[in-house]
């Protein structure tokens, strides 16, 4: 190997090596801001509209040294995106006063409603069957979204169409494949660990409720989620839900990296690699 050519590899790779670390310190203050966790029976939850406290969860077997439970308002973090709406919607509707609970009509589709934060929503119903031990509907008959790239966590954008709460916030069950026609064997659930009960809309809006995220143990990761209602991740199973929209996080938190976007830069990184020994070879 050259001089020219070592030197121009050694600069290629700390400079790869550089951006490794850059982005490994900045990914956890890329999270969604976080407020304490609330653990006293007597906190309050969301708003007082919906007269939710941490004892309600609690009653409905939410344990908050499990799951975060905090009154922040939702904020994307870093390169976070909205999945993509693939099949499964049963129904659609949307708000016509987010300001109160009940304030919708049937208006939209499938495809529109579920591919926006806006207060349109789609559902799932029917499909009943008995998964982990609970009835709920089948993850493989489920609201499918791709999420883009591979995914640790999921949030859900719920659409509250009436009360109680949060029992009508966590009457979902949320699966992880990387197979978005998978049988219900092939999906796997994920486990509710954080609660923003503030929603992702600011009050006076209420219809929004809250903001639930799911993550998969061990930090296995896949690429589609299905939503469905019931199942063992809800405290309620009264035969249908209504989801705004969804996204993908890290393990970390933060937005998951799209997979052509990351095919893409592994492209760029090795056309890199080879002008830079095309021009190493012109110069020796």
């Amino acid at each position: 190997m050259s001089g020219k050519y070592a030197r121009a590899t050694r600069t290629l790779r700390n400079s790869l090596t550089v951006a490794a670390m850059a982005a490994a310190v900045a990914a956890p203050f890329g999270n969604t801001a976080q407020a304490a966790c609330l653990t006293n029976n007597a906190d309050g939850v969301g708003n007082p509209v919906f007269g939710a406290t941490v004892g309600t969860f609690v009653g409905l077997g939410i344990d908050p040294n499990t799951t975060c439970i905090e009154n922040s308002v939702w904020t994307d973090p870093a390169n976070f995106g909205l999945g993509t709406y693939v099949k499964g919607a049963d129904g659609f509707g949307t708000a016509t006063n987010p300001t109160v609970l009940g304030a919708y009509d049937g208006s939209g589709s499938a495809a529109a409603n579920a591919n926006g934060r806006d207060f349109a929503w789609v559902q799932d119903v029917g499909n009943t069957g008995t998964f982990n031990g609970a009835t709920g509907g089948a993850p493989s008959q489920g609201i499918v979204w791709d999420l883009g790239g591979q995914a640790n966590q999921v949030a859900v954008f719920v659409f509250v169409d009436h009360d109680p709460v949060p029992g009508e916030v966590l009457e979902n069950t949320a699966w992880l494949s990387n197979d978005a026609n998978a049988a219900d064997g092939g999906w796997t659930q994920a486990q509710l660990v954080h609660v923003y009960g503030g929603g992702w809309s600011a009050d006076p809006n209420i219809a929004d409720g809250f903001v639930a995220v799911y993550q998969l143990p061990s930090a296995q990761t896949f690429r589609y989620v299905s939503v469905t209602w019931g199942g063992p991740g809800a405290i309620v199973r009264d035969g249908d839900n209504e989801i705004d929209a969804v996204g993908g996080l890290t393990e970390r938190g933060t937005g998951v990296i799209p997979e052509p976007a990351t095919m893409a830069l592994a492209g760029l990184g090795l056309a890199a690699l080879g002008a830079t020994r095309r021009k190493t070879r012109k110069n020796v």
